[in-house]
């Protein structure tokens, strides 16, 4: 199995829904960036910059270690250049969705997205998200190997088309 495997893609993609599945038909450990850092409460009682060089310190870190595993990372993670570099150099798989199936899931869970809303379970900011997506789209796009638009499949159909291309790619067998 190539070391790591990246999930990118942006909130509300799937990343970490994905990773878990995938990590338990696989047997191979699945971090969340997101959750290691406590981004949203991060976010809040911090800034977006020191969360951001947070998240590039983890990266680093995961990078670092030899060890097979499934990483999902933040949506705007890959706005850093040594984020890029390190994804690169390992297997990524972008969750592709629509901007509008992406807001409805936002909207379906039970989260604070401070990129994007005012307070826990607010009224995203829709002008806002579009932008962050259409910023953050081309990285997505660039970095990844794989790419699979979520928006008409369910978990477990995902799970067996990435399945499906890791060992097709020789990444897993």
């Amino acid at each position: 199995m190539n070391n790591k495997i990246f999930l990118i893609g942006m909130m509300g993609a799937g990343k970490t829904t994905i990773g878990l599945e995938l990590s338990k038909l696989k047997k191979v450990p699945f971090l969340d960036i997101d959750q290691i850092i406590n981004a949203s409460d991060y976010i809040v009682k911090n800034s977006i910059e020191d969360f951001r060089n947070r998240e590039k310190s983890e990266i680093k870190k995961i990078h670092s270690d030899k060890k097979c595993i499934i990483v999902s990372i933040g949506g705007g993670a890959i706005l850093s250049k040594e984020n890029r570099m390190i994804i690169k150099q390992n297997y990524s798989i972008y969750l592709q969705a629509s901007t509008k199936k992406l807001i409805s899931r936002i909207k379906n869970q039970d989260s604070f997205r401070p990129l994007i809303q005012n307070e826990y379970n607010g009224d995203i900011d829709i002008n806002l998200f579009k932008n962050l997506f259409h910023e953050r789209e081309k990285f997505y796009n660039q970095l990844s190997n794989f790419t699979i638009n979520t928006d008409k499949k369910c978990i477990s159909e995902i799970v067996k088309i990435i399945h499906g291309q890791l060992i097709q790619d020789e990444i897993i067998y």
